[in-house]
């Protein structure tokens, strides 16, 4: 076998809602994610299971790992392949980078093996380790219900120049969704009308309640908000944080700040 590179892309979150508290303790969203070309990269070879990254991630922490190893044990036989990842997506930063990298090895792990689990197996695989996961083995633009796993592929309008700015904190998503209370929660119909404006390129429909209790919880993201609203520009988190963006180029004044406060900026296009 040659040795496999992959890109694993991120997704921001346009929009988030939570519709109410599931019996299973999980929180029931409506969300639209969005791929966007900003990338981890993946090498797989053949060689003793084991998953590193250039960051020293604890590889028993990894989502990549605990896919592998759910695989091993669903198909009682090992699974003889070491895996690399360079991170470039910040981790803790809303962007999925760990549920993309799980999506991407699992689905071109599976290949390599045959194919013995058909799509829907593999869908519920990946999806009992992370919630996000299931949308990078779709990608595009996706409306997500339930946890996040149910998904319906969508078209959005949104396009251009965006820049995402990441403070040096990485948010904890179980303590953002553990602060909310019932106040929180919205109807499904208001979330449906938000993204229905939003599918039509409507970017100040875009409302996300994860990204306003992380602001409570995390001042650096709160801080990066209210230094973006300065410039003029709508701050929007991603996910539960910490990254915010913004529909437009960075200016100058963002990039020095962010070299003072430690900030890291990413501008892509759409």
């Amino acid at each position: 076998m040659q040795i496999l590179k992959l890109l694993s892309p991120a997704k921001i979150n346009l929009g988030l809602w939570v519709i109410g508290k599931r019996p299973d303790g999980y929180h029931e969203i409506i969300t639209l994610y969005k791929e966007i070309p900003l990338y981890d990269e993946i090498i797989i070879k053949e060689g003793p299971l084991r998953v590193e990254t250039n960051i020293g991630i604890p590889q028993e922490e990894n989502y990549v790992y605990k896919g592998l190893i759910e695989l091993q044990r669903r198909l009682d036989r090992e699974i003889n392949f070491t895996v690399y990842i360079h991170k470039n997506i910040p981790v803790g930063s809303g962007l999925g980078g760990g549920s993309s990298n799980l999506a991407a090895v699992m689905k071109k792990v599976n290949e390599l093996l045959g194919s013995p689990l058909n799509e829907e197996e593999l869908l519920e695989l990946v999806a009992g380790i992370s919630a996000d996961a299931p949308f990078f083995l779709m990608g595009g633009t996706a409306i997500g219900r339930g946890k996040g796993e149910i998904l319906e592929p969508v078209e959005c309008s949104i396009s251009g120049d965006i820049t995402l700015v990441v403070p040096s904190v990485s948010s904890e998503t179980g303590k953002v969704y553990g602060s909310l209370t019932e106040e929180d929660y919205s109807l499904e119909t208001y979330a449906e009308e938000k993204i229905k404006r939003i599918l039509e390129g409507d970017t100040q429909a875009i409302e996300n309640v994860l990204g306003e209790k992380a602001k409570e919880l995390y001042p650096e993201i709160n801080e990066v908000c209210r230094f973006i609203e300065y410039l003029g520009f709508k701050p929007f988190v991603s996910g539960s944080g910490s990254t915010v963006y913004f529909f437009g180029k960075a200016p100058k004044e963002l990039k020095r700040a962010a070299v003072s406060r430690g900030w890291r900026v990413i501008e892509l296009k759409l």
